[in-house]
């Protein structure tokens, strides 16, 4: 129970608010009575300041700790998160856990806005310090997430790159150029099936199935089993560099086990080849779903082909279905009048 008690002293009054939790006798001291009871009214709404302030691990523990206790123990695909929680660390480096607050997340977050960073990769950036809160919870049975607090930013999806037909045609040319052989393989893949970079480069030959024409995602970015469809000439590209069992489509070139992961240069110097700018690997997936939609696949159709559990990810899309809905109205509806003649 918490209460408030004026002291009065030499330099004038101030009000203290003592409280118990988590066994321990908690005070904290406050000029104006205001304030004090300002901070009381928070205790009683929200317990989860209670137990920053009071509970063992929230108050002994720092967070760079913690975010090392996360990697070490992280098994996603994410390996951005890596990069991002290192940053996170140097930035609220010797900072008990408890003491982490959501000015702290809102502040090192503006200085990242400033260094001009979309809001995208801020919201990528929040989520994954708020994953360390969400398992440092988990872990210690504790309520703390400042990040969640936070506001999320506003994407701007609306400058979504693609390939035009001849951009495309270019790709693949300088592609079938390259001094990885099987790049143009893997840029084929990402076309017609719409899936990520990690998901492809992490494909096994037990994943294919040749007769039916598919190959299985084990576990997507959303955790869920997808079944990725595979066209006729992705299957007869694949068949010269076919194997059997547990080995990986894209294998690291001088590693004996493991996926090409980081074959970025092969894939820079064909841009470069092919005359292309303002271009990321990630924008192969916008390609396929702008391929999809304008030609005529609706939007259900497109978040179903990509793996999205909803439509708000597509909704960037659905400029191009009406594009070609009005084209398709045009054609079908353009010249009725001429019946009456």
């Amino acid at each position: 129970m918490a209460n408030i008690q004026k002291i009065t002293g030499k330099r004038g009054s101030s009000y203290r608010v003592q409280f118990m939790k988590n066994g321990r006798r908690i005070g904290q001291t406050f000029k104006t009575k205001k304030a004090a009871e300002a901070f009381m009214a928070q205790l009683i709404v929200y317990d989860d300041i209670a137990d920053a302030l009071t509970h063992s691990s929230l108050s002994t523990i720092l967070i760079d700790s913690a975010i090392t206790s996360f990697l070490d123990q992280y098994k996603g695909r994410d390996r951005s998160i890596i990069q991002r929680l290192g940053w996170w660390a140097d930035r609220l480096k010797g900072k008990p856990v408890g003491k982490v607050s959501r000015q702290h997340i809102k502040s090192a977050l503006e200085a990242l806005q400033k260094d001009e960073k979309s809001p995208s990769t801020l919201n990528r950036y929040k989520a994954a310090i708020s994953s360390v809160f969400q398992w440092f919870n988990d872990k210690h049975d504790v309520k703390h997430n400042p990040a969640r607090e936070v506001r999320q930013q506003t994407e701007d999806n609306g400058c979504t790159r693609f390939l035009s037909d001849d951009e495309l045609s270019r790709l693949l040319k300088a592609a079938s150029a390259s001094k990885w052989e099987r790049l143009h393989l893997l840029i084929h893949m990402a076309i017609a099936t719409g899936a990520r970079r990690s998901e492809l480069i992490n494909l096994k030959w037990a994943d294919i199935d040749f007769q039916r024409k598919t190959a299985r995602l084990p576990r997507s970015k959303n955790e869920d089993p997808r079944i990725l469809a595979l066209t006729a000439s992705v299957i007869q590209e694949l068949m010269p560099f076919r194997q059997v069992g547990d080995v990986y489509l894209f294998p690291h070139t001088s590693q004996l086990h493991g996926p090409f992961e980081h074959f970025d240069h092969h894939w820079k110097a064909c841009l470069i080849e092919a005359a292309i700018t303002d271009f990321r690997f990630h924008d192969l997936r916008h390609t396929c779903a702008s391929f999809l939609a304008m030609n005529g696949a609706t939007l259900l159709e497109i978040a179903n082909h990509l793996g999205h559990k909803t439509l708000a990810m597509v909704m960037r899309y659905a400029h191009l279905c009406v594009a070609h809905k009005s084209a398709l109205t045009e054609r079908v509806f353009g010249d009725i009048t001429s019946i009456e003649k």
